[in-house]
């Protein structure tokens, strides 16, 4: 069972079990969040604060409000004599200390993310590249699992575990589906050459033939990159 076969199962037999991710949406809230947690850091407790003064660039810092014991029985307040400790006091009281913010929320749980490496193999490829004769560049490719390897290992909480579900060996089973393949890439080579040559430019992307071996040299890449990648094994009976 592969990849698609497992998401089929989910589907017929554990309906509840499926919930539709949007991934485009997912990764800008995650990164409104890194943003967030990148203004708690740099900013000062005293800065977020609500009702906290705002000093401009150039002008000298305001010295901390007096409390109001400081200023006797004149000010209203409660005067010199009577003291209580700010731990106690807010505690009673179940409130912040004023000036204190409270504290960005926890990081983000981490997920794992399973990718059918035979149906996305043009996209770990390094999405489309512009070189439809030869083929990209192996540094091209390496380069791209690497910049997607780390934006999946984002700081502030655990990232996204990549884990990548290869084809496997053939089996007698898949014989016939691999001559299938096998006829509609001669077909589709065929057409490159010819629009090639009629046109002088790039075919249409849906024409695209990954170059030979691409499924080894990209298991390797992600080997490289510590990501954990499996073959799927034909079940014996």
């Amino acid at each position: 069972m592969g990849v698609q076969g497992f998401q089929e199962f989910l589907e017929k037999r554990c309906p509840g079990a499926v919930v539709p991710v949007d991934l485009l949406k997912l990764a800008r809230t995650v990164s409104r969040q890194q943003q967030q947690q990148h203004l708690h850091r740099q900013l000062p407790p005293a800065a977020l604060a609500p009702g906290a003064p705002r000093i401009t660039r150039g002008s000298a810092p305001l010295p901390p409000p007096l409390p109001p014991a400081a200023f006797g029985p004149y000010s209203g307040g409660p005067g010199p004599t009577r003291h209580h400790h700010p731990a106690h006091h807010f505690h009673h009281h179940g409130q912040a200390p004023p000036g204190l913010h409270p504290p960005p929320p926890p990081p983000l749980p981490g997920a794992r993310v399973l990718v059918d490496a035979g149906s996305a193999l043009p996209r770990l490829y390094g999405g489309y590249q512009t070189d439809w004769v030869c083929g990209g560049q192996w540094n091209a490719m390496l380069g791209y699992l690497s910049a997607l390897c780390q934006a999946c290992a984002y700081p502030g909480g655990d990232g996204l575990e990549l884990v990548v579900m290869f084809p496997g060996g053939l089996g007698k089973d898949r014989l016939a589906e691999w001559g299938r393949r096998c006829q509609a890439e001669r077909q589709t080579a065929q057409l490159i050459v010819g629009h090639v040559g009629n046109k002088g430019t790039p075919p249409p992307r849906a024409w695209f033939l990954p170059p030979a071996c691409l499924s080894h040299c990209v298991r390797l890449a992600l080997i490289r990159f510590r990501v954990k990648v499996h073959s799927r094994i034909p079940r014996k009976c």
